[in-house]
């Protein structure tokens, strides 16, 4: 398997609250990214070993003012987004 290293890049996963988005938000933790995990539903309890580097924002991604906010503070506080998903 191929290691990757995302140590001082930061991602936006959507839909990380279940299913492939969830996977990919582990992944990339697992990798060292920090990452803003948006979803409309809870916060996966698989996710709470990695509070130091993730920030989840529940909420529906149809809403452009929840949007704005969600991915304008995350730039703000981790530097910028280097990572969609």
């Amino acid at each position: 398997m191929i290691a990757y290293d995302f140590t001082g890049r930061h991602a936006v996963v959507a839909g990380a609250g279940g299913g492939m988005g969830e996977a990919i938000t582990l992944a990339l933790l697992d990798a060292g990214a920090s990452v803003t995990a948006i979803d409309v539903k809870q916060r996966p309890a698989s996710l709470a070993a990695y509070d130091d580097r993730l920030a989840f924002a529940q909420g529906d991604l149809t809403d452009a003012a929840f949007v704005e906010q969600t991915i304008g503070t995350a730039g703000r506080e981790r530097g910028g987004i280097d990572y969609l998903a």
